[in-house]
């Protein structure tokens, strides 16, 4: 690359920078003349946010690592002694190493028109049958900088990471989306229909959740912690849904019937949600268990553990010499057809129990918990020219080099290819949720949700084709979630002249009949999937400074893995308009577990500390 080059894009990046400064500060500026917008029957309203976070105990130091050594023994051949990786030194107690992962500047806008009134649209026609009806948006642009700073992210030395392209750029660190829109429209007081990209959300649990699995969370906006509301990370889908109150019956009442259907408008699996399992240049990569070590193209073999420390063109190394490993993914997501469409149903009622039972029986079709693998059915065409099957999903060819031209001294023969597929099957789950009030005893808010899915997928292990191709085989499972949480108002008059609002929840999932194998879903061989498990945390939320300060405080815990976090989210109202934060998750307990479902143990390098300006409008 030449000093041109490298002047002009430094040139580029700040001027991008300087572009991006402008818009804040105007858009900033402006809002104080836009304030809340209400007139007539159109009104909207957001905020603005700017927030800036940084990392500490990421990886202080590479300890006891030895290197690939080169041998020579005939003038034409090279054989290789693959050295040891580093040892990553960090964690929740290192300070030593910052790094900054957000610098993001984002919108959050809501217009909302309310177009029918009594039977008239926009006063001047008689709809007849249609009584009252909205629309609705919601808005969500933003850009982060960090992409732009740091042309290579956050990803480790020595793995291969080129700079960002601007396509990579505007796709990971640019987003101009429309999150939510739908119209509300209300026929008669008992039956109402939504139409449009919406959520649909029916647990009554407080945080984690059994039977919301039909809006996919997407991890890749703000990683697994962050300051993002739930409803801000969630995919929202085009569905209709359909609201009917239903009158008192059998000492019953509050009974309500609700169905929904997605014309074919599948955008991920609801139950792991959508994450970057394959970029460790973004901060968000998912703290999901990945393979011990892999070999770069030096030869050299570096440590990996987690999606955020892969290497982006790796190697394996088998009979003297190196190949190419690029692992595809040869399945296609469902197309957009009716055929495809997924549903949903519950019915709702206050039962005649104790002072009153609220539950809610559940039931979706929906193509979750889907199943992905070796491609065993592959043939060598789907590899590409030139490749012949080895066995397992694993395709050779040789002399060809899927991340270029060997380096230097490196003896490497060509490529290996492992070909994964998914398989997208609707399949049945059953829920049931609700809440009880024992006002008698306790004065608490008991809040249930259990799910029990007849079919999920599961991946395990197994050797097939070459000795050294280790990798997913999709499998099935039953599988069960319950779910019992409290909410209770508490006076705690050393802490605050207002009420602590305590919440407590414990989570316990288990595969009756999990294969002996079984793997994480968001991990490779090395995470286990156990065949019980169980998490709990508690929260208080304490209004402090006449109500000015908010601040929420979770202690959370793996109780099988020994391992949790701390997090707090505080903020203050400086002013009517403007809120200031401060937001930080310390993760503790045992680090780097390979049978963690909740990625605790393997987040201790990870741990947040995280600033927000926000301005209402």
């Amino acid at each position: 690359m030449t000093g041109r080059t490298v002047g002009s894009d430094r040139r580029t990046r700040w001027r991008n920078l300087a572009i991006a400064a402008v818009a804040t500060v105007a858009t900033l500026w402006s809002t104080a003349a836009m304030a809340t917008i209400t007139q007539g029957d159109f009104s909207v309203f957001g905020f603005f946010e700017t927030r800036e976070e940084g990392r500490w105990g990421e990886n202080s130091s590479n300890l006891n690592s030895t290197p690939t050594t080169l041998s020579h023994p005939t003038p034409t051949t090279t054989t290789a002694t693959l050295g040891t990786a580093a040892t990553n030194h960090g964690g929740s107690f290192d300070f030593n190493h910052w790094d900054l992962d957000e610098m993001r500047q984002l919108g959050d806008i809501r217009p909302d028109y309310h177009f029918v009134k009594n039977y008239s649209f926009l006063g001047r026609f008689d709809t007849l049958f249609l009584k009252d009806a909205d629309f609705f948006a919601f808005y969500r642009p933003w850009y982060d900088a960090v992409g732009t700073l740091k042309d290579k992210g956050v990803a480790p030395p020595d793995h291969d990471w080129t700079p960002y392209t601007q396509s990579e750029l505007q796709q990971q660190y640019f987003q101009n989306n429309l999150h939510e829109y739908y119209a509300q429209l209300n026929f008669t007081d008992n039956f109402s229909m939504r139409i449009g990209k919406q959520e649909v959300i029916w647990s009554e649990a407080d945080a984690l959740s059994g039977t919301e699995i039909t809006n996919p969370i997407n991890y890749t906006w703000h990683g697994v912690y962050g300051a993002e509301a739930t409803e801000d990370v969630r995919t929202n889908l085009r569905m209709i849904k359909f609201n009917y109150i239903l009158p008192d019956f059998l000492k019953t009442a509050n009974n309500e019937f609700e169905f929904f259907v997605i014309p074919g408008d599948f955008e991920g699996d609801g139950a792991s949600g959508i994450s970057n399992t394959t970029d460790s240049r973004s901060p968000w990569a998912i703290p999901a268990a990945s393979a011990k070590t892999t070999i770069n193209q030096n030869g050299q073999v570096v440590s990996e553990g987690t999606y955020g420390a892969l290497d982006a063109k790796p190697m394996l190394y088998s009979g003297g010499l190196f190949f190419d490993e690029p692992t595809e993914n040869v399945s296609h997501y469902p197309s957009n057809s009716i055929k495809n469409s997924e549903f949903g149903a519950r019915l709702s009622s206050l039962l005649p129990i104790g002072n009153g039972l609220q539950a809610s029986f559940i039931y979706l079709y929906e193509m979750r918990y889907d199943k992905e693998g070796l491609c065993t059915s592959c043939s060598a065409a789907q590899a590409g020219p030139g490749f012949t099957y080895l066995g397992g999903g694993a395709f050779e060819n040789l002399g060809h080099y899927a991340y270029g031209p060997p380096r230097p001294g490196i003896p490497k023969a060509g490529t290996i290819k492992i070909l994964l597929s998914q398989d997208f099957d609707r399949r049945s789950f059953f829920g049931l949720t609700g809440t009880y009030y024992d006002k008698d005893v306790t004065d608490i808010v008991y809040r249930y949700d259990t799910l029990f899915a007849p079919k999920v997928d599961v991946n395990t292990t197994e050797t097939t084709g070459p000795a050294y191709t280790l990798n997913p085989v999709a499998s099935e499972s039953e599988m069960t979630r319950f779910i019992v949480a409290g909410d209770r108002p508490t006076y705690i008059p050393w802490i605050s002249k207002q009420h602590t609002f305590l919440t407590f929840q414990y989570v316990n999932t288990w595969y009756p009949d999990r294969p002996d194998n079984a793997i994480q879903n968001l991990g490779n061989v090395y995470g286990k999937l156990r065949e019980d498990s169980n998490f709990f945390f508690v929260d208080a939320v304490n209004w402090l400074m006449n109500g000015q300060l908010t601040s929420t405080n979770v202690f959370e815990w793996d109780i099988d893995d020994a391992c949790g976090a701390v997090t707090t989210t505080n903020v203050y109202r400086y002013s009517r308009n403007v809120l200031v934060g401060i937001n930080s998750a310390w993760f503790l307990g045992r680090s780097g577990r390979y049978t963690d479902p909740f990625l605790y143990s393997r987040s201790q390098t990870q741990n947040l500390l995280e600033f927000t300006l926000t301005y209402e409008i």
